[in-house]
């Protein structure tokens, strides 16, 4: 643990923040509540070299952790649900809170979470942005068929904002009012569509820089974009020993209630990084729709009772597990085929530069794989 002369608990807020520091008897030596706006003076003045400090994470917490590691011997961020014990008190005040961190600190009883560099932080902002869009996006489209099926109405094409379906409904007898709440919300679909677009341009440029992206884009369903989020949501793959733990750090893993020999098994725990959870999803979707190994397991499992959605979270939690031994290991998918490869491949480099020369996804895709040539496609 170090020796430290005092343990510092912060609570902190979007505008304030709440301090108590104990001596290591537990003994109170400073309290204090100021603006946020004065936290930099603050810990210039009032850290030294033997303190240790802890917060929880929280929304501005990074920020916080950055400021204050500069002064004081050690900044620890405790991870908010291991402390619920300590800091949901029926008495409860941000002094209260403050000092119940501190407590736990000094009695080394907080439960750090790691806290990722800047790069990959930033990475993990873009990442959360992107996928904020595309639920825009799928509540757009929604908010237009519900103003079409409020008057009975309902469009059957392949995609509700094509220009098709804005010319249907600008050449219906619906009241003057529905056109203009539809035509509206058709033009902020399509500006996020424009969005999307954009971003997946930058993603591909992004993942195309990065070795650990483009192994993982070996993995069926695993484009730039999921790659891009995978990669900043796991950060560093030596803090998870296992793949099991790695499954365990996106919530994949299923609740376990065990007492003597009897032992339960509910849904998933959705403890953790959701944006990975998702993201482990939305690939696996993908993945059960391309021959090979995950396709065979997602199908086995339907033969054997298993709901569809619950046959993905398997094969996402597998995809997972593949994931750690991709990063882990710095090898590829070793059934990826070259006809898939070359295809997803040739994607990426067209949203990345607007074009794709006919030699280049071959070459990318031997030099991902280690290939000399490309192998025979299979029939």
């Amino acid at each position: 643990m170090g020796d430290f002369s005092r343990y510092i608990g912060i609570d902190i807020h979007k505008k304030t923040m709440t301090w108590v520091a104990l001596d290591g008897r537990k003994r109170e030596v400073g309290s204090g509540k100021m603006p946020m706006g004065q936290m930099e003076g603050w810990a210039k003045k009032e850290l030294k070299a033997g303190d240790r400090v802890v917060i929880e994470a929280t929304g501005n917490s990074h920020y916080v952790h950055g400021i204050l590691k500069v002064y004081a011997g050690e900044v620890l961020m405790a991870n908010p649900l291991a402390m619920h014990d300590r800091t949901k008190a029926r008495r409860k005040t941000d002094r209260v809170d403050a000092q119940a961190l501190a407590e736990a600190l000094a009695s080394d009883y907080v439960k750090a979470v790691w806290v990722p560099g800047e790069e990959t932080r930033l990475r993990r902002e873009w990442a959360a942005h992107r996928r904020a869009l595309s639920q825009q996006l799928t509540s757009t489209k929604n908010q237009l068929r519900a103003s079409l099926y409020r008057h009975g109405k309902d469009y059957r094409g392949a995609d509700i904002l094509d220009e098709k379906a804005a010319q249907e409904v600008k050449n219906s007898h619906l009241p003057e009012m529905v056109k203009s709440v539809f035509l509206s919300h058709w033009r902020m679909g399509r500006a996020l569509e424009q969005e999307i677009d954009r971003l997946e341009g930058e993603f591909s440029r992004e993942s195309l820089r990065d070795d650990q992206c483009l192994r993982l884009m070996t993995l069926p369903g695993v484009k730039a974009q999921a790659a891009m989020i995978i990669t900043s949501a796991v950060g560093e793959i030596d803090r998870f020993e296992t793949p099991k733990k790695l499954a365990s750090y996106s919530g994949l893993v299923p609740m376990v209630s065990k007492s003597d020999e009897t032992v339960h098994y509910g849904p998933i725990t959705k403890q953790g990084r959701s944006l990975l959870r998702w993201v482990m999803v939305e690939a696996a979707h993908g993945a059960v729709m391309t021959p090979g190994p995950l396709q065979d397991r997602y199908q086995r499992l339907i033969r054997k009772g298993k709901k569809p959605q619950q046959a993905i979270v398997s094969v996402a939690r597998h995809m997972l597990e593949l994931v750690w031994v991709i990063l882990k290991r710095k090898t590829v998918y070793k059934h990826a085929t070259a006809k898939y490869l070359a295809f997803k491949f040739r994607s990426v480099l067209r949203a990345a530069h607007g074009r794709c020369p006919r030699m280049a996804a071959p070459a990318l895709m031997n030099a991902v794989m280690g290939w000399k040539a490309c192998p025979a496609t299979p029939s």
